[in-house]
């Protein structure tokens, strides 16, 4: 989710990035795979991975994420075009643990 946004056709330099992020969602994107292996052939997969897509009801907002910044050093082979390399390079790591409900 997005701050202040910008004016059409202006770009957000990646230093300034941080100042228009307001907050992160867990997103999901659904895949049917039993529908993409019956479409495969002769056609590829179409409607297989546009199934559904899921976010969370809740935003974490960057402030609260900030606590849980590590260092990043990000090595990317081809290297990323100049525009896109990041100064101040951060990652979150997400631990979560799912629980199933019993069957009664």
């Amino acid at each position: 989710f997005v701050g202040p946004g910008n004016d059409l056709g202006d770009a957000i330099k990646m230093e300034n990035a941080a100042d228009h992020i307001f907050g992160m969602v867990l997103m999901n994107d659904w895949s049917a795979r039993d529908i993409q292996k019956w479409e495969y052939v002769p056609l590829g997969p179409f409607n297989a991975k546009n199934f559904g897509t899921t976010i969370s009801p809740w935003v974490v907002t960057m402030d609260a994420l900030s606590p849980f910044r590590l260092p990043h050093e990000p090595k990317s082979d081809p290297e990323p075009l100049p525009y896109l390399v990041e100064k101040d390079s951060y990652q979150l790591i997400l631990i979560y643990l799912l629980k199933f409900k019993e069957k009664t």
